[in-house]
């Protein structure tokens, strides 16, 4: 359902977006992201496939920022806003609209949890958590997850990832239920948070199951596409699909 500024007499005031989304990224630089896949492939080309992924994620949210539906913040790690948007701009993409803050400390959980707390402590209605490790996502994932979010009273949206975790993490009230004492890195978080979530009284609600790139066979079907399509991108956004240079097979 888009978010219409309802009409007032007088000035017009701000109005905030009633949703957050919040992209958690590394710094792309060699050896400070992709460890999988650096494992199997060159350092600095795991680097090139994280910043490329970065870019497509944050690309895929602009339509839904220019309709003031959502207002997309981004959460770093490894370097400080302004060499973030240093690095972003260099790569054509435009950080107007969007606001940068570090992760802070902790483990997974820890930074999550804080940026959830956060954007509802400023009055969004909901926050939407996303990875940079999805290639195949698509910004009607996103539209879905917002829908989803206006149902119910205590709804939660999960965006299952094939390795067992999830892309996307949606809700509307915080739980530190679903934040602590989880298995990180494994398997077993997705289930986990699940059966917690409905034990708590949420309303679980599941997107498509996607594929993170995290290792080399989860990269291996996107260099059978390169040359073919390339993913529907915001035009200032200079995104092109990992190739097989890129990963020197």
């Amino acid at each position: 359902m888009p978010w219409q500024q309802p009409q007032q007499a007088g000035p017009v005031s701000f109005r905030r977006p009633p949703w957050l989304v919040v992209v958690l990224s590394r710094w792309p630089a060699p050896g400070r992201c992709k460890r999988r896949l650096a494992h199997a492939i060159h350092p600095l080309a795991a680097a090139t496939i994280q910043s490329r992924l970065l870019v497509h994620v944050l690309s895929l949210i602009q339509p839904l920022v220019l309709e003031d539906l959502v207002h997309l913040h981004l959460a770093v790690t490894g370097a400080g806003p302004k060499a973030w948007r240093r690095w972003l701009a260099l790569l054509g993409y435009s950080t107007q609209g969007t606001s940068l803050h570090q992760q802070g400390g902790g483990n997974l959980g820890c930074r999550m949890a804080r940026q959830v707390r956060r954007g509802l402590a400023q009055h969004y209605r909901g926050v939407v958590l996303l990875g940079s490790d999805c290639l195949g996502l698509e910004t009607e994932d996103l539209r879905r997850a917002l829908q989803l979010l206006n149902l119910g009273e205590k709804p939660l949206v999960l965006g299952p990832a094939q390795d067992g975790g999830y892309w996307l993490m949606g809700q509307r009230c915080f739980d530190a239920c679903l934040f602590s004492g989880l298995p990180w890195g494994t398997n077993r978080v997705g289930a986990l948070t699940k059966t917690r979530a409905c034990a708590s009284g949420f309303q679980v609600y599941t997107l498509c199951s996607r594929t993170d790139v995290d290792r080399l066979e989860d990269l291996r079907p996107w260099l059978a596409l390169t040359g073919s399509r390339t993913p529907h991108v915001a035009p200032s956004a200079s995104l092109q699909l990992p190739t097989s240079e890129d990963v020197h097979l």
